[in-house]
């Protein structure tokens, strides 16, 4: 008797038919689950019953849900404005506390240089002097 091998293609293509196959019950599956419970959802309540018989229930639904939606916005305006004149005034403050620090630190620096100066030391804190004019360089 004659045994068939399978080769590596004939594998492979019934590795990708199982696959496919899978693939798609489980989307068919989901799908029919999903839209069952979509049409589930759909059951209105009395009181959505009733808005929507006439022009005038769903006019009346409209003002009772819009009821006080003014006075919210108004609410939500002047708190919006009041956090952002609080972020300007952080901000300016502290522009003008990084700048006196700037500045405090400059001064600091230039008090420095000027004690540095007077005692004739380089900032490496070795002593040098300033010499003018002519410099003699012994010779040996």
């Amino acid at each position: 008797m004659l045994t068939q091998q399978k080769t590596p293609i004939v594998i492979k293509l019934q590795k990708q038919l199982c696959f496919s196959f899978l693939l798609s019950t489980i989307m068919f599956c989901s799908l029919y689950f999903f839209s069952f419970n979509k049409a589930s959802a759909q059951i209105l309540s009395p009181e959505l019953q009733a808005c929507y018989e006439t022009a005038q229930a769903r006019y009346a639904c409209f003002m009772k849900q819009r009821e006080g939606a003014l006075e919210r916005a108004k609410a939500r305006e002047t708190l919006r404005r009041s956090i952002q004149e609080a972020k300007e005034e952080l901000r300016t403050e502290l522009f003008n506390r990084s700048k006196k620090l700037r500045e405090k630190d400059r001064k600091e620096i230039m008090k420095q240089v000027e004690i540095s100066r007077s005692r004739n030391i380089s900032h490496k804190g070795e002593k040098y002097s300033l010499n003018f004019g002519f410099v003699i360089e012994v010779e040996p």
